[in-house]
This record gives C-alpha cells, sequence and structure tokens, in this order.
C-alpha cells in the first residue's frame, strides 16, 4: 500500500491482533483495540494481563501486530516491531479509543462501567510498539475494476455481521 493510503488504513476502526513471543510456546496472540498516531501504536492492557507480564519481562520485547479489513476486497498490514510496557494508563486515551471503537455514548458508558467496576486507567498499563518494518497487501487493484464494483455492492446487500 502506498504510505498515505496505510496510514489512513491503520487509523481506520479496526481490531487488530497483537502477538508477544512466550519463549518455547506459542506466541500469545489476543485481538486488541489500539490507537495509532502515524509514528506508533499504543494500547492500554490490565497490568495483571498476560501481555503485560510478557512484554515487561524485557527493556524492548519483539512483536508483531495484525491490522486486517473485514470485507472484500481484503487488505492487511502487518506491523514488526518493538514493544515496550509503560508505567501506567492514560485516561484521556483510554476514553478516546473506547470512543473510536464504540461511538461517544457507548464509550463513555463503557469507561463508566470500568471505573464502577475498579478497573480504572491508573490500574493499567501502556505497551508502546514501534513499528521497524510494515508488511501489506491490498487485494483491491488485484481485482480489477468489475471486481472493484462487485465487492463494493457485495458489501452493501451483505454488510459484515456483528
Amino acid at each position: 500500500m502506498e504510505p498515505a493510503i496505510l496510514d489512513r488504513f491503520l487509523r481506520g476502526r479496526r481490531v487488530a491482533v497483537l502477538a508477544v513471543p512466550r519463549g518455547e510456546r506459542p506466541p500469545l496472540a489476543t485481538p486488541i483495540w489500539y490507537d495509532y498516531d502515524g509514528a506508533r501504536f499504543r494500547i492500554q492492557v490490565e497490568a495483571t494481563s498476560a501481555k503485560a507480564k510478557l512484554v515487561g519481562r524485557h527493556p524492548t520485547t519483539p512483536v508483531s501486530l495484525v491490522v486486517q479489513s473485514e470485507v472484500p476486497p481484503y487488505r492487511y498490514a502487518i506491523i514488526y516491531g518493538t514493544a515496550r510496557l509503560g508505567v501506567t494508563g492514560d485516561a484521556r486515551l483510554r476514553r478516546s479509543v473506547a470512543r473510536r471503537y464504540v461511538g461517544r455514548l457507548a464509550g463513555d458508558t463503557y469507561v463508566k462501567q470500568e471505573d464502577a467496576a475498579g478497573r480504572h486507567a491508573a490500574d493499567l498499563r501502556m505497551i508502546e510498539i514501534t513499528p521497524e518494518r510494515i508488511v501489506t497487501h491490498d487485494f483491491g487493484p488485484d481485482a480489477g475494476w468489475f471486481g472493484r464494483l462487485y465487492f463494493g455492492i457485495y458489501r452493501w446487500l451483505r454488510p459484515v455481521p456483528a
């Protein structure tokens, strides 16, 4: 993908899959919400989560992050980079990411529910991922004009179910 298209794609509302190494065991792969500012990815996790513990073992941990579209023609980006664990979460980022993924009202409700359950932003940890290499593919150009038209109609008639 061209840089401008890739940037717009990564800033879109997509659930990514974070993969973190676990020694001899298969990597821990988990879906996550993320924030992308054009240079780095930020993910907030509970301090007691497996992700936080694995990333926290080393000053920088090699990770991969897969971001993909769920509708044809499919596109994806695999981000290879290093992650580091911050000492605390960020309340503004938490609210911003929640609003981005589920909307303003539902995002604010989600944050209130989390706070009421005792899961405050201060109890979270921030994982920052610095990309070192990005591999992408966009199947749209391969489809040609007819394929793009077909998939546009297909998405309109058969939206991705929630």
